[in-house]
């Protein structure tokens, strides 16, 4: 609570070489939405790091996937869970295919207590 760690880190930081490039996210877009009303159960990270890979990340610094829903969050149906961003036509439409048929979010009436979404 005393900002002690924080200064260290950012101290950390400077020495190592601050980057100071700042990165747009992709210009293709697509929400992966709520498929009912409930709340966010479960999410598959792995489901999640497959969805951001093949849409571009890392090698390209504009692709990847903003979670917008976290675990515990309440949703409607049909509310944004999560945004894809890709670069390239071809990696965007691998990824948001993946995320239609696998969102990797867990809709549910209470949060899960372990373990991915089936």
């Amino acid at each position: 609570d005393s900002g002690r760690a924080l200064a260290k880190m950012q101290a950390i930081i400077e020495a190592q070489g601050k980057q100071t490039e700042r990165f747009e996210p992709g210009h293709l877009t697509h929400e992966i939405k709520a498929p009912r009303n409930g709340v966010v159960s479960a999410i598959d990270n792995y489901q999640m790091s497959k969805i951001a890979r093949l849409a571009g990340a890392p090698m390209d610094k504009g692709a990847g996937v903003d979670l917008l829903k976290k675990l515990g969050d309440p949703v409607k149906k049909g509310e944004s869970l999560y945004r894809i961003h890709a670069e390239f036509p071809a990696d965007f439409n691998f990824a948001s295919t993946l995320a239609n048929n696998n969102s990797g979010y867990r809709i549910g009436d209470e949060v899960a207590a372990e373990g991915p979404p089936p």
